[in-house]
């Protein structure tokens, strides 16, 4: 598979179209130019993904090396306490599911 440049392939586009100036003809090519003018040839993708790569290796291994963070005040007495529903359903017998 050869790859081209925008140039090379318009004018192969070009010579399978040869002057066919319909609608879908010119739709294809604006669609193709579009997408071609549009492709990663501006972004350099590998340094992207070397940054993003090393950003997310540090993240793993300092889960590993930091200290956790303490839990919340809160968290440890909402589990002290029981709720209003768990008391409730303490307090419920047998009988009282069948009256």
């Amino acid at each position: 598979m050869a790859v081209k440049t925008k140039d090379e392939l318009m004018a192969s586009i070009k010579a399978k179209f040869g002057e066919d100036t319909s609608d879908e003809t010119i739709a294809l090519l604006e669609d193709i130019s579009d997408t071609l003018d549009t492709t990663n040839d501006s972004v350099d993708w590998k340094s992207k993904y070397e940054e993003n790569d090393k950003k997310w290796r540090e993240k793993y291994t300092s889960r590993f090396f930091d200290s956790p963070a303490p839990a919340p005040k809160d968290s440890e007495t909402k589990d002290d306490k029981p709720t209003e529903e768990e008391e409730k359903a303490e307090s419920i017998k047998i009988d009282d599911l069948f009256t």
